[in-house]
């Protein structure tokens, strides 16, 4: 890095000189305050006689292009258009008014705005972000203005107040600009020095970047200019024209969440999209690619309307009104698997459905939504792994996968549904997700559908309670000796609220005047939400009850229940200490912490190496950490265990209070799940397989058969050479093993994977002759035969 003390002019004069706003930096954004201070201070140089001013630093990294030094702005774009517009500016109203003082208009132009040997395209010096750069060069060349673009706003400031001054001012304040002085920077990144970090620093402080900016500057920061440009057009302009930018950091955090599993903190998406390019390595390029298909996703997700034809777009366009938007991770990999050929079109309506389902009996169930985050976020990974290892369809695999979730991420059932149905208080639900249901309740079994949500919303239509939230002396006669207990309980209830035009005409009339008032009752109503009302005699407990029993039947049908009879077999599982996960019958066999695997026998081994690991990191901190299962007092603990002289912990505790002093410790820490995780395994015995057992073959999955039968072959070199590098071939494959998908072996574990997100081979490879080789997980029950027959024959059986 080369610093020194300098004045701008001199950093602006000279040719061959050309200074490149990268296209990863914000447009420019100095408004009209920050001109009128710069004129201030500058008015201030010049009545003052000031011999300097400090006008900031300048950043920037130099090359040579062509014989043409190019200065790459790093930081300090700002100021340097600025002075720019203002030098431009003066020059103009100099020319324009024929003013003689003494301020050369062609030094101006040829020594500080453009470079006069240049060749034509490249005269400006100072090239500007897109738009930008297009205002700037029409006021150059004195086109047609760019209107309501910063550089022409400003300019046009700069110009009329020059009108303003004196031709004596007016040489003031040009001499006041040349003892402008700067810190000139220039990094020297063959000697070590960063841009990016550089970058970072100095954006640390001020008003912050969004991180989607800092994300696009560390792609294309590295980058020459050329290809700055070349890849800013081709992919993150495209990107933004997309998604748009208010909406392109939501994009990326779901994205990230999607590839790294993990729904990154809003603030820190720049540092989880480092982390995630580090470790995906490759080309930039494949992950600009990559963004830019689900950018379409996303497209599609945040686009989708009432009006659609297409039933995707509508199951969408309903996802969209309960917004919730953490369930975009879980809809991105559904249309992934649909691209990738795990979905027609039909299944992904079917799954797209299934959440929606998922979400309201939820919310009419009243469970907790913070499980969303993690539960949507990680579900795509776990069908693809059933999927995987089981060889079963994509859809069956995530109707089990969603199925199979306990405690507080259940889907609830039928049982549950009816259960809550008759107390859920929908005139107390979220605005939205109340218009939602009695939309879906008034239109699913008509085919005169009525516009429920618009009409609510411009008023036609209000939510009545039938039997209303003030009682008068009649209805509590109506109700009964128990209206008080009848009326709390039930007034806000879904079996007492319907839908009218006539809200202010009821107020609180008896129910007969409601339902029989000439041209408005219940009686003359079409919505179908009041057909079961308009035949009742009286409204009290019992029609209420029968109501919602009837309103359940219906929210049966539309919200359905999925099936499946997939049953995976129980596997080995890496569970996160803060999934909602059921440990009965289980096992910890291992856990990894913090990036070490560490063996244990049992939860409670787990529980004391993971307190020991945590004192150790730091013993103030665990001090601090206010749960009555460990003290420094051993006396006060029922059984101790030592953690160090001066702590120890609670070993007399269940094996569920155990995992919740461990929530809570990892809570307390601010850790992440990727922090700990621990390998459950199912406590039961499984059929043991045996090689030369062939009775024992099917206690294993197809995938897991060939993996062991080729192995074994390997092992024992009953492959020949040639054969084995023909077992990378899809041709040879499938002559080999008809209907197979992929070559059975490969020399990596990404090889034949095209753009799809899944990997074809098995984690663990086989060494063979001193060479690692990566067996296909792509194998079918219907291979079984082949694959067996075929193993019997080399081995000579």
């Amino acid at each position: 890095m080369n610093a020194k003390e300098s004045y701008i002019y001199r950093l602006l004069d000279g040719t061959d000189k050309k200074f490149i706003v990268p296209v990863y930096q914000r447009p420019y954004s100095w408004k009209r305050a920050n001109c009128e201070l710069l004129l201030s201070d500058l008015m201030t140089v010049y009545r003052q006689k000031h011999e300097s001013h400090f006008f900031g630093s300048i950043v920037y990294v130099t090359s040579n292009i062509g014989g043409r030094n190019e200065y790459l702005i790093i930081d300090g774009q700002q100021r340097i258009t600025t002075i720019s517009l203002l030098l431009l500016a003066i020059r103009n109203y100099v020319v324009e008014k024929h003013l003689e003082i003494d301020i050369n208009p062609e030094k101006i132009t040829n020594a500080y705005l453009t470079d006069q040997y240049a060749q034509n395209d490249k005269k400006l010096k100072l090239k500007l972000v897109q738009g930008d750069d297009d205002a700037y060069d029409r006021l150059i060349e004195n086109t047609d203005p760019v209107q309501h673009n910063a550089v022409t706003v400003n300019y046009n400031y700069f110009y009329e107040e020059i009108e303003k001054f004196s031709p004596e001012e007016i040489k003031g304040l040009y001499d006041a600009v040349m003892k402008l002085q700067i810190v000139n920077i220039s990094l020297e990144p063959e000697h070590g020095d960063d841009p990016q970090l550089i970058f970072e620093s100095l954006n640390s402080t001020g008003k912050d970047l969004e991180e989607s900016d800092k994300i696009r500057n560390y792609v294309l920061m590295d980058m020459s200019a050329k290809n700055q440009e070349i890849f800013y057009r081709k992919y993150w302009e495209k990107l933004e024209k997309e998604i748009s930018r208010e909406d392109i950091d939501t994009f990326i955090r779901y994205y990230l969440a999607v590839k790294n599993r993990e729904l990154a903190n809003k603030n820190r998406l720049y540092f989880a999209f480092k982390t995630f390019r580090k470790q995906m390595g490759g080309d930039i390029e494949d992950i600009l690619k990559d963004m830019l298909i689900y950018a379409g996703y996303f497209k599609s997700i945040r686009n989708a309307k009432d009006e659609d034809k297409d039933k995707c777009s509508l199951v969408l366009a309903r996802l969209n009104k309960l917004d919730v938007n953490t369930s975009i991770p879980l809809l991105f990999d559904l249309f992934s698997a649909r691209d990738n050929g795990f979905l027609d079109d039909e299944e992904l309506l079917k799954a797209f459905e299934i959440i929606e389902n998922y979400i309201i009996r939820r919310e009419i169930c009243n469970l907790q939504t913070n499980v969303y985050n993690k539960l949507f976020v990680s579900m795509g990974a776990e069908v693809s792994g059933y999927v995987e290892k089981s060889e079963v369809g994509y859809l069956e695999a995530f109707e089990y996968a969603i199925l199979s979730k306990t405690g507080r991420s259940r889907f609830p059932n039928n049982h549950d549904l009816s259960d809550k149905f008759l107390g859920f208080e929908l005139y107390n639900a979220k605005p939205a997700v109340k218009k939602y249901i009695l939309e879906r309740l008034e239109n699913f079994s008509s085919k005169e559908k009525v516009a429920v949500e618009e009409q609510i919303d411009d008023g036609t239509l209000t939510i009545e309670h039938i039997m209303p939230r003030t009682l008068t002396k009649e209805w509590k006669d109506a109700l009964g000796e128990n209206w008080e207990l009848i009326h709390t309980k039930y007034k806000d209830t879904i079996g007492n609220l319907t839908l009218t035009a006539y809200n202010s005409d009821y107020s609180n009339l008896p129910f007969l005047k409601k339902r029989d008032m000439d041209g408005k009752g219940f009686t003359y109503s079409k919505l179908s939400l009041n057909q079961y009302v308009k035949n009742q005699q009286k409204w009290g407990l019992e029609e209420i009850e029968k109501r919602a029993e009837i309103l359940c039947d219906l929210a049966e049908k539309i919200w359905w229940m999925p099936e499946t009879s997939f049953n995976p077999n129980e596997e080995d599982e890496w569970v996160a200490w803060d999934d909602d996960y059921d440990y009965t019958g289980k096992a910890i066999v291992k856990m990894r912490f913090m990036g070490d695997v560490i063996d244990t026998d049992s939860i409670a081994d787990a529980y004391r190496k993971i307190n020991i690991n945590l004192y150790t990191l730091d013993p103030a901190e665990y001090a601090q950490f206010d749960n009555c299962n460990h003290n420094s007092d051993k006396t006060k603990l029922r059984n101790p265990y030592e953690l160090s002289p001066s702590m120890y912990i609670e070993m007399n505790l269940s094996s569920q209070s155990k995992m919740d002093v461990i929530s809570a410790l990892f809570t307390y820490y601010d850790f992440g799940s990727n922090d700990l995780q621990f390998l459950v395994k199912a406590k039961k015995e499984k059929v043991a397989f045996n090689i030369d057992d062939e009775s024992t073959y099917s206690s294993v999955t197809a995938g897991q058969l060939a993996f062991y039968l080729i192995s074994k072959l390997m092992e024992n070199e009953k492959i020949e050479a040639d054969e084995l590098e023909k077992l990378k071939t899809k041709e040879y494959s499938r002559e080999t093993f008809p209907k197979i998908v992929y070559p059975v072996l490969a020399d990596s574990r990404d090889a034949n994977r095209g753009k799809s997100s899944k990997l074809r081979y098995r984690k663990t490879p086989v060494n063979y002759k001193g060479k690692d080789v990566y067996i296909s997980n792509e194998w079918f029950d219907f291979n079984r035969d082949d694959l067996i027959s075929w193993y019997k024959k080399r081995q000579g059986v």
